[in-house]
């Protein structure tokens, strides 16, 4: 039992366990996420709904994962090179970590360009668009509108506070946001 960490490293069995395993296990987490399991297990609780890049962890499952694959086929290459046991441990490790941070740079890219497409109304004040059907005048009833928001031409109820009705056509400015989800319009 007196073995000493050169020792431990000495043995292509280690390598070959752990490349085995973490391969392994990659696979099912690749498998996973085409099939789409619908968790990212790993990842911070705001990235089911934040879709943040700054959910990502470093220390994710993933990211481990990645190390180890690295970790392990990088220790049977040199090994199988005839490197000497520390030599082989620093080259598994260098690329454990190499692997790792690829993982993560790449998980942190693909949670980045994640969009949940909800439609905010509150962005569009601010924005200008044209009426669709027409707005009476003094808020005396609803009309439509039509805004390019986020993306979408969407058409949404609206009011003005304008003394005479906006026929469709009518360039607007959306001013204030009324519950629920009607647009205070005035003419441009």
């Amino acid at each position: 039992m007196n073995a000493s960490w050169s020792d431990l490293f000495a043995g292509a069995e280690l390598y070959w366990i752990i490349s085995i395993f973490a391969s392994v296990l990659q696979a099912f987490l690749l498998i996973g996420a085409f099939i789409g399991s619908g968790a990212d297990f790993d990842h911070g609780v705001d990235a089911q709904d934040g879709s943040t890049a700054d959910s990502v962890k470093l220390f994710s499952f993933r990211v481990l994962v990645a190390f180890f694959v690295g970790f392990g086929w990088a220790g049977v290459m040199a090994q199988r090179q005839g490197m000497p046991p520390g030599a082989t441990a620093g080259a598994a490790v260098i690329s454990g970590v190499v692997f790792m941070l690829l993982m993560f740079v790449t998980m942190r890219l693909l949670m980045g360009m994640r969009d949940d497409g909800t439609l905010r109304y509150e962005n569009a004040i601010g924005l200008r668009g044209q009426v669709y059907v027409t707005i009476p005048a003094a808020r005396a009833g609803l009309g439509q509108i039509e805004v390019l928001l986020q993306g979408r031409l969407i058409t949404a109820s609206a009011v003005t506070d304008a003394d005479h009705a906006l026929a469709p056509q009518h360039g607007v400015e959306i001013t204030a946001l009324m519950p629920p989800n009607t647009f205070v319009v005035k003419p441009t």
